[in-house]
């Protein structure tokens, strides 16, 4: 099975984070890709739960709403062929968070 993206960098604001998680929090019940934008001005659809993002919008600052910091996306498999595997994501900050994923879950918004 082919991976869903390749490993790629999204400089993201405070605003922006949270726009997701706001979308995301209305689909709870059916999960969606987002789309998000990577440094050559593409798009990447990323399957991204609501404890994710928002372990990344408490790492950005709310005073500055507009300011970007790069987030690092990456996904690998833990078993191809269940379509399971994990999106772990690189903070400014260095920290690295992992987000267990069936992505048989998720469709496109």
């Amino acid at each position: 099975m082919e991976k869903p993206f390749e490993r790629f960098t999204a400089e993201l604001s405070w605003q922006q984070a949270a726009l997701l998680l706001d979308t995301v929090l209305y689909f709870e019940e059916t999960p969606k890709y987002l789309s998000l934008p990577d440094q050559e001005g593409g798009r990447i659809a990323v399957p991204l739960l609501a404890g994710s993002l928002q372990d990344m919008l408490v790492r950005l600052d709310e005073a500055d709403r507009h300011a970007k910091q790069p987030f690092t996306f990456d996904f690998d498999w833990t078993d191809a062929e269940k379509g399971e595997g994990v999106v772990t994501i690189l903070l400014p900050s260095g920290e690295i968070l992992s987000q267990p994923t069936q992505l048989a879950a998720f469709s496109a918004v």
